[in-house]
């Protein structure tokens, strides 16, 4: 037993995934009381734990694909990059429902670095892999990256206070 813990379990890749899910399935118990509770059971569930997911799976994915063993250091880094993601996520849920613009503008940083760090790292790995089968896959995560580091800046912007107008324009993009 404690040597498939040691082989196959990280505390920073699998408990935080957990989580936001039972924090999902509290909120959703409770949430007659709890103000803007819509807002945060969605985002507790895609920018907490889909977040995280796809950071850790898309990075796995990836180096599988591309045959690029993690060493001790980049699991270091991925690591890191899943704590600024949770502390990101955390300081997002805190300041969007408080209107609190810039506790959310941070979170969005921490969030947006983290994210954008992920990007970084799965482009460095495949500039340096060998031809593979699979390597477009790395690709289209890629574009996901980009895609999530949008969708931050248009959260950030929707969350500055605009009127009904503007508003609903931000939410369609």
């Amino acid at each position: 037993m404690t040597r498939f813990l040691a082989r196959g379990t990280s505390i920073w890749r699998d408990l935080p995934l957990v989580l936001w899910f039972v924090a999902a399935i509290v909120l959703s118990v409770i949430h007659r009381w709890v103000p803007d509770a819509d807002w945060l059971m969605l985002h507790l569930v895609l920018l907490g734990a889909a977040s995280h997911a796809i950071l850790v799976w898309s990075y796995h994915f990836a180096q599988t694909v591309l045959r690029s063993p993690g060493d001790e250091a980049s699991n270091r880094r991925q690591i890191v990059r899943l704590v600024l993601l949770a502390a990101g996520t955390a300081v997002v849920l805190v300041g969007v429902p408080t209107t609190w613009w810039p506790v959310t503008l941070a979170g969005a940083l921490l969030v947006g670095g983290a994210v954008a760090w992920h990007g970084i790292e799965l482009w460095r790995m495949l500039r340096r892999a060998l031809p593979a089968r699979f390597k477009i896959t790395v690709h289209y995560y890629l574009a996901a990256a980009g895609f999530l580091l949008l969708g931050i800046t248009l959260g950030v912007i929707t969350a500055w206070g605009w009127d009904d107008t503007w508003h609903g324009r931000l939410l369609v993009g």
